[in-house]
């Protein structure tokens, strides 16, 4: 009867033993973590500027132009924000307004609405050149580092995945994706076609059609 007792005993005790054994190398919250959480893009703003300085006359040089359409099309690209133009405050007040209205005209030969700039001014040292800063911000995405060995013998014994999986991916996202800022906010709808639109309600009230036309070739391509 004794030693029965000492076997139930022992067969608790490995039981329990067992069972903390189990729970010391239990699954927790921290490992269900997602790839995109576990590498994670971080977006961050970055300033583009661009100075200009008047050449003889107060006037825009070719080359200026040509640095004013580049300016133009980065923003186009990937800007966003409104342009910004800071001047020098506290010289001739005539001719900064007349060489920051060329920088403006400039920008508009470049395809950029009138009104994309913002004035503003800054203090200019005695003795210095007179600058113009155009400047607008602009989003980079920057991937987390992979290559990452520490605690693999640790999650093979969890069964839970190796923790560079799904770091490249998510380094090809960042490199790939046009405009960052749309990884956290979505990106503007345009105008919709008002001609369209219009064009639709008139072919309704005169009973028309309004749906668009099939070809031949698709639906036949389609059934087969």
């Amino acid at each position: 009867m004794l030693n029965e007792r000492h076997l139930r005993s022992a067969t608790v005790m490995l039981a329990l033993l067992a069972g903390a054994g189990c729970a010391a190398y239990k699954n927790t919250a921290s490992d269900a973590i997602t790839v995109a959480e576990q590498h994670p893009i971080s977006v961050d703003s970055q300033t583009v500027t661009l100075t200009l300085s008047p050449s003889a006359g107060g006037q825009l040089s070719q080359v200026d132009h040509a640095r004013i359409r580049a300016f133009a099309a980065a923003y186009q690209d990937k800007g966003h924000g409104p342009i910004a133009l800071t001047s020098p405050v506290g010289v001739d007040d005539r001719a900064v307004d007349a060489f920051a209205a060329k920088v403006e005209k400039s920008l508009y030969e470049a395809g950029l609405p009138a009104g994309s700039t913002q004035r503003s001014g800054y203090a200019r040292s005695a003795g210095a050149q007179d600058s113009y800063i155009l400047s607008y911000t602009h989003y980079i995405a920057t991937p987390s580092a992979c290559g990452v060995w520490e605690g693999i013998r640790e999650r093979d014994y969890k069964n839970l995945r190796s923790p560079n999986f799904g770091c490249a991916t998510q380094n090809n996202l960042a490199a790939m994706i046009v405009d960052p800022r749309e990884l956290y906010v979505p990106a503007d709808m345009t105008e919709p076609d008002s001609a369209i639109r219009i064009r639709g309600v008139r072919a309704f009230r005169a009973g028309e059609d309004t749906s668009s036309e099939k070809s031949a070739d698709i639906e036949a391509q389609v059934s087969q």
